[in-house]
């Protein structure tokens, strides 16, 4: 009944709040703001070079072939066949008496397409290197030339970094695990029998990005979609169409064209709502879009989208589509003018033990948060699947997406900044007109300091160049504590962000300074999300409620109450996401309850409800009221 009582207080603190700010002037940043031509620009592609390089938006739209499937592999832990000397990407076989090769694929293991490789074998458990794919592929390539069509080799993830080959012939290199990178086959393919051969190798680096510290199973290989994708000669490589920041019904986009004749008439249709409009695309292929529409606003409560279609004399594309408004207003976040607070949580790209790469593990997961409560989640710590993007636009979730920016980051390294910004401009191109997407975080749990607050703070700068529509966010470390129950943050990065997320765990890694009722926080004149909060339990495992070292469901659950009384007290809280939806592989937990796992799900590894998972349920259903 305390409790209750308290959330009825603070629901009361948060109306009260928002009619005091509603009386108080907007603040600069992603509210009302209307970006300047040269801003709009720069959010497109700015050369036809430029856009034939980068990701196709859309790919479900698209002609294409999918190469999903059944691969032959050839494990090489140590990297030795991107050598000269074994050159496994020449794909040689010995057809004389004196020559011999260290490999071979026709006698090779296979692998599964997408999916991680540990897992698909028990000797790749622990494999941090190289694993080399190879793909037969017949095309009829006359016939998509005599009709002018280019082609291109699309990969929805692979991790760590991939170096791709056409009959022997390397196609390029791409770094980064967890976003979307093509390279163009037009000229490359052979008429009828082809060999695509892709070498992956997941071994952590100190300037990779995740570095060599994170908390997480570090699954490698093909783990998305693998499509051949065919376009005509001249093509819509990207757009934007979302609402124009401080607006509820004027878009303020563009379409990106690459190829030969960029220079085509564009036309953007929206049946149900009569927008039919047209614009020229310049010598570079970019065409600016505007228009007003009366838009039914997407929300949690009611996800609309539209069909939207948009064309040139060459290509045509069609994408459902939702608009809604986002901003901050001192302490608030609007959506779609109204304050909303955010029911969260927290959850890995994994279910059943392995890396999650389908539509159908993509929408058990986001259905295990509804059932929780929630109207959000944040995808820890990295560009999930794009099926969850896609997904939660259609069952009403909103989304903070994050690029693998975590501890041990060295952002002093040569060509750090340029990897930083790739990533984050590969997770905006991929999901820009993801309506439930809210929030790109650049960073969870970085350190800071001279290197890392420059980095960043540039960092969130580009990610308002290439998108004004959405909150710059990220989670910062647990804060410090002032007279023993005053609770301050003072990460300078808040300056460059628009919601401040704190990841905190009183009770289990710290003990709680003083009781839960006795802590303040500090305002600070930002959105606060706790980000994180969480302990371990073994599913099953039941004990005494005071005894963090027990493991035990009856700790977490009281962990969990202890952590919302203090939730109740802070009146600019902005919303909440616990640590973490399901139990998830981490080779560093070592304990024999957590046998390899991250024990601070609200679900076991197989979906079963710990007592916590209750808690925070009925946490839900109240704040929801």
């Amino acid at each position: 009944m305390a409790i209750r009582a308290e959330f009825a207080a603070v629901r009361l603190l948060r109306r009260l709040g928002a009619v005091l700010l509603a009386c108080a002037p907007l603040l600069a940043g992603a509210q009302g703001y209307t970006p300047r031509p040269q801003e709009r620009a720069a959010a497109a592609p700015t050369s036809v070079a430029e856009a034939a390089s980068a990701p196709l938006t859309n790919l479900p739209a698209r002609q294409r072939r999918s190469l999903n499937g059944t691969w032959q592999a050839l494990v090489d832990p140590y990297a030795d066949g991107i050598s000269q000397w074994k050159a496994i990407w020449k794909d040689q076989t010995a057809t004389g008496k004196t020559q011999f090769f260290e490999y071979g694929f026709d006698d090779s293991v296979t692998l599964e397409v997408p999916g991680d490789f540990n897992t698909q074998r028990p000797d790749l458990m622990w494999l941090e290197g190289s694993v080399w794919y190879r793909k037969a592929l017949d095309y009829d390539v006359a016939a998509a030339r005599r009709a002018g069509r280019r082609l291109f080799v699309h990969f929805g993830g692979a991790n760590y970094r991939a170096d791709v080959f056409l009959n022997g012939q390397k196609l390029g290199s791409h770094e980064g695990g967890f976003t979307p990178f093509q390279f163009e086959m037009t000229d490359r393919l052979q008429q009828g029998d082809n060999r695509l051969l892709v070498h992956v190798n997941n071994q952590r680096r100190k300037d990779g990005i995740p570095a060599l510290g994170f908390d997480w199973f570090n699954y490698g290989g093909l783990t998305r979609d693998v499509d051949l994708v065919e376009t005509p000669s001249t093509y819509i490589q990207d757009y934007f169409i979302q609402l124009a920041p401080g607006s509820q019904r004027r878009v303020d986009g563009w379409v990106k064209l690459a190829g030969s004749a960029p220079g085509q008439p564009v036309r953007v249709r929206i049946a149900e709502l009569n927008v039919d409009v047209r614009a020229q695309a310049d010598a570079n292929g970019y065409a600016p879009v505007r228009f007003e529409a009366p838009f039914v606003l997407w929300s949690p409560a009611q996800p609309r989208l539209y069909k939207v279609q948009v064309s040139t004399p060459d290509d045509a594309l069609e994408e459902d589509i939702g608009f809604r408004s986002l901003a901050v207003r001192g302490d608030e976040i609007l959506l779609n003018g109204e304050p909303v607070f955010l029911r969260g949580v927290n959850f890995h790209e994994e279910i059943d033990g392995r890396r999650a790469h389908s539509k159908a593990d993509a929408r058990r997961m986001l259905q295990h948060a509804k059932d929780l409560g929630a109207n959000f989640v944040r995808l820890a710590h990295y560009p999930h699947n794009e099926h969850v993007a896609r997904l939660a636009d259609r069952m009403g979730l909103l989304v903070w997406e994050e690029i693998p920016v975590y501890q041990g980051i060295d952002f002093a390294a040569p060509g750090m900044q340029a990897k930083l910004a790739t990533m984050l401009a590969e997770m905006i191109g991929r999901d820009r007109n993801r309506a439930a997407v809210v929030m790109w975080s650049i960073a969870n749990e970085t350190s800071p300091g001279a290197e890392r607050n420059a980095a960043l703070s540039a960092l969130a700068q580009r990610a308002r160049e290439l998108d004004r529509s959405r909150l710059v966010a990220a989670a910062l470390y647990a804060p410090g504590i002032d007279d023993g129950h005053r609770v301050a943050v003072t990460d300078p990065l808040v300056a460059s962000l628009d919601v401040v997320g704190v990841n905190e765990y009183f009770g289990w890694y710290v003990p709680w300074p003083v009781e839960p009722e006795q802590v303040v926080w500090k305002p600070f004149g930002k959105p606060l999300l706790i980000t994180e909060f969480g302990a371990e339990a073994r599913h099953g495992h039941h004990g005494a409620d005071d005894v963090a070292s027990a493991w035990n469901e009856e700790f977490q659950a009281e962990f969990y109450r202890k952590q919302l009384r203090m939730l109740a007290r802070i009146p600019f809280l902005r919303g909440s996401a616990p640590w973490v939806l399901m139990d998830f592989r981490s080779p560093v937990r070592m304990h024999p309850f957590q046998a390899g796992y991250n024990r601070k799900g609200l679900l076991s590894e197989r979906g079963e409800r710990k007592l916590a998972w209750q808690v925070m349920r009925d946490y839900y259903a109240e704040s929801e009221r």
